[in-house]
């Protein structure tokens, strides 16, 4: 597949990640909650991550060469973003005294690249800075009825498993679900849709119960 319809997937990603970058600041200056600059910074995060996946595509930069031993230069883009998710991670649960453990295991998973060339260890890592904020989000998302919070997990899960399918096109197009899920979840689409209010919804069928027994 031509890299031209790549860099179309790319955009989509920059597209719905600077659309969610609105309502995410606009609720931050509602609320002064520090969480929304930490999704607002990691959103910053991905949009640059697929700004340089375009730069690669327009100049025709292969990113599965090989740089130094088994270091890829696609490699290293992984993990400059597994590094902002790791940190991502680690400030949901308070762990501050963990800030530097994504920059180390980043930089000695890059060392092993070097040395050796399998692709596990990058899938491993993927695997794991992926689908544990997945779950804490999706968990904490649906009890309290947060779809900003859900959309994040869904993001981290769908995302996650793009990154571990290693097929480039297939890749691509679970990042833009992932992406999409994530924009949805700024726009109270999970909030309208998915969390039902089961007390609203017994009066209502409490009520039409009442109705049809009165007729009857």
């Amino acid at each position: 597949m031509p890299d031209l319809q790549y860099s179309i997937f790319e955009g989509l990603i920059i597209l719905f990640g600077v659309l969610s970058l609105i309502p995410v600041f606009r609720n931050w200056k509602e609320s002064k909650n520090r969480m929304y600059i930490a999704i607002f910074v990691y959103n910053i995060g991905v949009i640059g991550y697929s700004f340089i996946n375009v730069l690669t595509y327009i100049l025709e930069i292969d990113t599965n060469v090989y740089l130094v031993g088994g270091l890829r230069f696609g490699y290293i883009l992984g993990y400059i973003l597994f590094t902002i998710q790791f940190e991502f991670m680690l400030y949901l649960r308070g762990l501050t005294k963990l800030y530097t453990l994504p920059f180390i295991l980043s930089f000695y998973l890059m060392i092993g690249n070097i040395l050796n060339t399998s692709v596990m260890p990058f899938i491993i890592y993927a695997v794991i800075v992926s689908y544990t904020p997945a779950y804490f989000l999706l968990r904490d998302g649906k009890k309290k009825r947060n779809g900003l919070a859900f959309g994040m997990g869904l993001f981290f899960l769908t995302w996650g498993i793009g990154q571990i399918i290693p097929v480039e096109i297939v890749m691509e197009i679970f990042r833009v679900i992932a992406i999409f899920m994530f924009f949805l979840g700024t726009r109270g689409f999970y909030e309208k849709y998915i969390f039902v209010n089961q007390e609203e919804e017994q009066k209502i069928m409490g009520t039409w119960i009442s109705k049809f027994v009165v007729k009857e």
